[in-house]
This record gives structure tokens, sequence and C-alpha cells, in this order.
């Protein structure tokens, strides 16, 4: 589903990954970070390259990624560098919003493109504020352009890594957790 304002698509993995499937990614999570096996230059329980943990699970969802991504540019493209983090956050940690502001790398030389999927969201949520906050037109233009994609369970949103954006609003003291993804192609 291609949202024509904005240029976000989202793509529904749901046949394919499951709950069972997701339920057993985010025990690899909470387990990572019950380790404390997380980054800690990045915000809190954010751990890096969880598709090389090599389960089936993190296969399949990687192998959804990149051919969310082809879809999204209708065609196969070849891609010089695949990144993963995962992000398990509640109102229990929650960290200051405006700090969260980020886009993905660009150079003349490579595009990004970039995604959210949504592991598991609380029950009785708001999903669209949940979702992730886009800033299309930068963090300090105007505040009406911004917009917030909808958190949609078992679906990639793929969209552009040039736009800023950040973590959908917090709402619930139970654990959400979420897999963003680049995929750096050269032009």
């Amino acid at each position: 589903i291609i949202d024509k304002n904005t240029n976000d698509e989202y793509y529904d993995w749901n046949s394919l990954i499951a709950d069972d499937a997701r339920s057993r990614m985010c025990i690899d999570i909470r387990k990572q970070v019950d380790d404390e096996k997380y980054s800690l230059d990045l915000p809190k329980y954010q751990i890096m390259d969880v598709f090389k943990f090599g389960t089936e699970d993190w296969t399949n969802l990687g192998m959804s990624f990149i051919w969310s991504c082809f879809a999204y540019l209708k065609k196969e493209v070849n891609f010089t560098n695949l990144q993963s983090w995962s992000y398990m956050t509640s109102l229990k940690f929650s960290e200051n919003r405006d700090i969260l502001w980020h886009n993905h790398y660009k150079s003349v030389e490579t595009d990004t493109l970039s995604g959210v999927y949504y592991l598991y969201l609380p029950k009785d949520i708001d999903l669209l504020t949940a979702g992730t906050e886009m800033a299309p037109n930068g963090v300090s233009a105007d505040h009406k352009t911004r917009y917030f994609a909808e958190a949609k369970v078992g679906n990639w949103l793929i969209y552009h890594g040039e736009k800023w954006h950040r973590p959908g609003i917090l709402q619930s003291l139970e654990d959400r957790f979420v897999v963003a993804a680049d995929m750096v192609i050269k032009k």
C-alpha cells in the first residue's frame, strides 16, 4: 500500500512472519538487553545487526526487507550495504524525543532506503502516533509538514533514508519492539 502524499509504502509480511516468529524475535531482543549487549551511544536498548542473529526468523525478516525495498523501487538493484537494528522501549525508559530526530546517510555516490518493522506493540494504544514521525522537509521546517506513519505490526514501512524521522510517541509501560533497517544502493 503506497501513500501517494508521502512516498511511504507498507509491505505486509504477516503470512510469512507470523505471531510466533515475532514473539521469538522479541525474546531474542530482550535477552540481548538483559545481557547488556546493546549500544551505549545510541538510543537506550538499541541492538545492532539483528539480521545477523542467523535464525530462520531473522533470515526471513532480513529477506523480507530486501524484497520490500526491491518492490518499492519496482526493480532489483545491487546494494552495497545492509544495516539492521532493533529498538525495545516503553514509558519506563522514555527519552527526550527531540534528540531522537535523525536521517540516514546519503552521499553523491549512494542512495539509502530505510525501513521500520513493528514486531510487537502494546494493546490499547493509538497506532498512528505510536508509529514513526516523519519530517520530510527537515526538523526545523514548518511543523505542519510533519506527519506520523502508522505503526502496523507485521509490516515493513519503506521510505527514502534522507527523510528525517523519529520514533513515535510512547504510550504504555509495556515494551514495544521495533526493527529498523537501511539498504545502501550505489547510484
